[in-house]
């Protein structure tokens, strides 16, 4: 994984590098990075992002991952990584109201790169909300995982409809937009 250096207005901020690129089964999207996946160069390193790969590896959606450095071997196997703003913050809801706004059309441009339309699963259902309509729109499958506080149920029932996503063979199921 890498850290790049982008421009958030007019100053110099230091992110995650997204893993985009053409022939992906599945782009997981957060909503921004946390500072602690910056500080650890890799997403999804704080205490939720660590419950979502235990999910995604139990239920054989990835297989077993280095720690640390989940997100890169994800990659080798076909799974992107972005956010909706790119900026860091310890909590969402210090992103402002411009940044969320332009978020979607932002988001779109960036998963252009990949030159398909590969399912997206947003990781928290602000994500979702954000920008679910204008991915749908532009004809991409937009799935969302349960809430990190999900019971088993609600868990499996969502592992069920990514693993049927991103198989070759998946039958339609993604493309409903399934909420949890």
């Amino acid at each position: 994984m890498a850290i790049e250096e982008i421009v958030v207005n007019g100053q110099r901020v230091r992110t995650l590098k997204e893993l985009l690129r053409p022939g992906l089964k599945a782009v997981f999207v957060g909503i921004n990075p946390s500072p602690v996946s910056v500080d650890r160069e890799h997403y999804y390193q704080g205490s939720l992002g660590r419950r979502l790969w235990s999910r995604l590896q139990k239920h054989g959606i990835l297989p077993s991952l280095p720690a640390g450095r989940e997100d890169d071997t994800a990659f080798a196997l076909g799974f992107g990584f972005a956010d909706l703003v790119r900026r860091p913050t310890p909590a969402a809801n210090q992103l402002s109201q411009a940044e969320i706004l332009a978020a979607p059309q932002d988001l779109k441009e960036r998963l252009s790169v990949t030159n398909d339309r590969p399912t997206i699963v947003f990781v928290f259902a602000r994500a979702l909300k954000v920008a679910g309509t204008e991915l749908r729109g532009a004809g991409y499958r937009v799935l969302q995982m349960p809430s990190p506080y999900a019971d088993r149920d609600a868990v499996g029932k969502a592992m069920v409809q990514l693993r049927a996503a991103v198989s070759p063979s998946s039958g339609g199921l993604a493309e409903r937009s399934v909420g949890y």
